[in-house]
């Protein structure tokens, strides 16, 4: 049983020297922290393991892969 705590996504300016902005562009990656069976766990996805606008469905998803 997995159930999402919090999700932070991260941003990054592509252009060093740029202010960063919440933007989709300089979507870096999401922070996320589950309870898994009873247990809270941290995970880091890069930009390039979970996509920008993802649901709770693939943030589950994508852990279950993990584990």
């Amino acid at each position: 049983m997995i159930s999402i705590i919090e999700s932070k996504i991260s941003f990054k300016n592509p252009n060093v020297g740029q202010p960063t902005r919440a933007i989709q562009e300089h979507y870096n990656g999401r922070r996320i922290i589950a309870d898994v069976d009873g247990q809270r766990q941290a995970f880091r996805f890069k930009k390039n393991e979970m996509p920008f606008s993802v649901t709770e469905d693939g943030m589950i998803a994508e852990i279950e892969k993990r584990l």
